[in-house]
């Protein structure tokens, strides 16, 4: 019962809350214009103008409508060569090159667990014997020629670059890691439609 009373009221008056407040969207039409504020001849102050002036209205009617000009020409525009999209026809998943340093590194295009994947791959088949594996990282401990080495995935502007280093601080001999690098490349597929 009470659940009734409270929505025969609630029904009652929601709709008379239109009734309270007038609409007064059109009241401007309805207004009359004042004169100016007159100030007495002796006060100096600096002259009043209009905040925002009305500018006359001309009592005849337009004939035609304005005709706003045409934007210039546009000059001719060469387009721009862009570099090929990853993965795409003609480009190659896998580089081997130097940084501006002449530090041998290996770029890979591809998403990252993938290069992950086949970076573990291609260091199976070069024959490294691997440690341990922090994927968070991008580290890969491998030791080669009894030696122990690091293997670090670093995510470039386009590519993973793959580079070989004794420790955290210390980079590996160029040889070594030229010969790492190298056995990575050739045993790396092309696709992953190239795997087995």
């Amino acid at each position: 019962m009470r659940r009734l009373l409270v929505a025969v009221v609630a029904v009652t008056l929601l709709p008379a809350c239109g009734s309270f407040f007038r609409d007064r969207s059109l009241d401007y039409v309805k207004a009359e214009s004042t004169p100016p504020l007159m100030l007495p001849q002796d006060v100096d102050t600096r002259p009043i103008k209009p905040l925002y002036p009305i500018p006359p209205a001309s009592g005849k009617p337009v004939s035609e409508p304005a005709k706003a000009p045409f934007p210039p020409g546009m000059k001719g525009v060469q387009a721009a060569e862009l570099p090929p999209l990853p993965n795409a026809p003609g480009r190659l998943p896998v580089k081997l090159g130097t940084d501006g340093n002449g530090v041998p590194e290996l770029r890979v295009v591809g998403p990252r667990e993938r290069v992950w994947d086949e970076l573990a791959r291609a260091l199976q088949g070069a024959g490294a014997n691997i440690k341990d594996r922090n994927q968070s990282l991008g580290l890969v401990d491998i030791e080669v020629a009894k030696e122990a080495y690091q293997v670090r995935m670093v995510r470039a502007t386009e590519a993973f670059v793959i580079n070989v280093q004794r420790d955290d601080d210390t980079l590996a001999p160029v040889s070594v890691a030229r010969n790492v690098l190298a056995a990575l490349q050739s045993r790396w597929p092309a696709t992953s439609a190239d795997r087995p």
